[in-house]
């Protein structure tokens, strides 16, 4: 498994034309945001596309009902972004990946997303323990591949916190989860879960 991490900053001119070249739609939809760092983590999933399938067509994309991109007969990814980075994970099965950045907030929401134990638990450090259970949970779904279209307090992420599994629509998912320049990062996927890191 590998974690691709890409500072928007460093998106290079050539690195823009090229997903321009090789990515028309993408860089085609990066255009019409209206503020610029929402274009270059689009333009920055293009680039991370392109350095994890060198050999990548456009066309070669797929996504399943929920949006979830995927490619035929080639290994699975997941993108995720926020602030300043965007990040691809790889894997020979089903993984998820979300990274959010550590902030402030109103975490009244944890009521409507996180169960009694998993507040309790975020309670005893917040935010750092609010965005370890939240990028748990979407990088599950994710994985799951159904994204967040179920109630997220139904689910229980709290076994992750130990290094078990979660069983969740007929199989066990193991995660991951690093802090990262401020931000906070999972991985889930259907082994234990580690991964290299590779920066671009």
């Amino acid at each position: 498994m590998e974690l691709h991490i890409l500072n928007i900053d460093s998106i290079t001119q050539e690195m823009q034309r090229d997903v321009a070249e090789r990515m028309p739609l993408r860089y085609a939809r990066s255009q019409q945001f209206k503020f610029p760092n929402d274009a270059l983590r689009c333009i920055g999933v293009g680039v991370l596309l392109l350095k994890a399938f060198p050999n990548l067509k456009e066309s070669d994309l797929q996504t399943n009902e929920h949006g979830k991109l995927f490619l035929e007969n080639e290994c699975e990814f997941n993108v995720s972004h926020s602030g300043s980075y965007v990040v691809l994970a790889t894997d020979s099965q089903s993984v998820g990946v979300d990274i959010e950045q550590i902030r402030e907030r109103h975490f009244r929401v944890a009521t409507k997303v996180f169960t009694p134990e998993e507040i309790q638990w975020m309670n005893e450090d917040v935010p750092h323990r609010f965005f370890t259970l939240w990028t748990q949970k979407e990088s599950l779904l994710k994985a799951v591949g159904c994204g967040i279209t179920v109630p997220l307090e139904t689910i229980s992420v709290m076994p992750f916190q130990d290094g078990s599994p979660v069983e969740y629509n007929g199989s066990l998912w193991f995660c991951k989860t690093i802090s990262y320049e401020g931000y906070m990062i999972s991985v889930c996927g259907k082994q234990p879960t580690d991964f290299q890191i590779v920066h671009l």
